[in-house]
């Protein structure tokens, strides 16, 4: 008899419990064929022998390697770290392994990391595009991706350019329901700060800033869009709140909403007596910041999870699944920065 600390294969364990092979694969993999009594019976004495399945021989015969390829354009970014996290809890569940790459925002990158993980490596990608590559506006490696056999499920930042499965936030929305929520509480004159002004979304958050101040306003006013960079975006505000009196800000990426909190602090301005804040930021940022700053939740998690589970079903029913683009609701976590009472209507 084979020793319990030596390699015991199939075959072998078969014999040993005097069932054919299907029945020993069909047991160890759930399958509703196998009675419960006899998956018991199996799964104890593969556990006895120690027996570990031949997944490479499976995935070959199978023609799948059930992993997944995630290309995220930073891991500095705690929305992103949060995504992954759920994507990652999603495929080990359903029994795929996760290669992470990073983009760095980088477009040669990013063509380079779709091209090797399409070579075998991956069942399918999930993937936020990069900074370079949507100012670029050059997606054809997703194509031949896609044209290879490897399904795409895009999140975050995306293109209507390439045919796949999205899931998203709903960045128009959050941004008006941002604005809206400022309004509320009085806020007259609202700047929108961005330093994502090239990304889908931050196209989107203004595009919903926008629609907001219109509807309560009939006009956006003029010189109340800020779009800058790292560098030059303190400056810019700095220069706009010395020139124009306001009471509001809404700040469309962390950058910009720690930026907002420090200048408007620096000229002296009381928050939110003076200038209520809403921004983008995680958690540890918005509670440390003084005084805490009310944020827009896009559930990161909950992306990343969706995400993975549109792709794996895609995986599963290739031909038979019209492509979809799947929002996830954000929600508004209020913090000392917003708190003043509402105006009534």
């Amino acid at each position: 008899m084979k020793s319990r600390n030596s390699k015991i294969k199939i075959k072998e364990l078969a014999e040993i419990l005097d069932v054919s092979i299907s029945t020993v694969s069909k047991a160890l993999n759930n399958s509703p064929e196998i009675s419960a009594k006899t998956k018991e019976r199996i799964k104890k004495i593969a556990i006895r022998y120690n027996y570990q399945p031949n997944m490479l021989g499976a995935n070959l015969r199978s023609g799948k390697t059930k992993t997944i390829g995630v290309i995220l354009p930073s891991i500095l970014n705690n929305f992103f770290a949060q995504v992954l996290y759920g994507i990652e809890k999603i495929a080990d569940k359903e029994g795929y392994s996760i290669i992470t790459c990073i983009s760095n925002e980088s477009y040669r990158k990013e063509v380079s990391q779709v091209k090797i993980l399409s070579n075998g490596s991956i069942d399918g990608f999930i993937i936020a595009i990069a900074e370079e590559t949507q100012i670029k506006q050059s997606f054809g490696h997703f194509d031949k991706a896609i044209q290879l056999g490897k399904p795409i499920v895009m999140f975050d930042r995306i293109t209507d350019v390439v045919n796949c499965d999205k899931v998203v936030a709903d960045d128009f929305n959050n941004a008006k329901i941002a604005t809206k929520q400022l309004i509320d509480i009085g806020c007259k004159k609202i700047i929108i700060v961005s330093t994502i002004d090239y990304l889908s979304v931050g196209k989107l958050r203004v595009d919903g800033y926008k629609y907001a101040m219109q509807q309560a306003f009939k006009k956006v006013g003029k010189g109340l869009i800020i779009k800058g960079n790292t560098d030059n975006i303190n400056n810019k505000i700095n220069t706009l709140l010395i020139s124009k009196k306001i009471d509001g800000i809404f700040a469309v990426d962390e950058n910009s909403s720690i930026a907002a909190v420090r200048v408007v602090k620096s000229l002296g301005f009381e928050i939110p007596e003076d200038i209520s804040i809403i921004g983008y930021a995680n958690d540890k940022i918005a509670n440390n910041l003084s005084p805490e700053l009310t944020t827009i939740n896009p559930h990161g998690i909950e992306i990343g999870e969706s995400a993975a589970r549109v792709l794996i079903k895609r995986l599963n029913y290739k031909k038979s699944r019209q492509f979809k683009t799947k929002t996830i609701e954000a929600t508004i976590i209020e913090r000392f920065s917003t708190m003043k009472e509402r105006v009534e209507a």
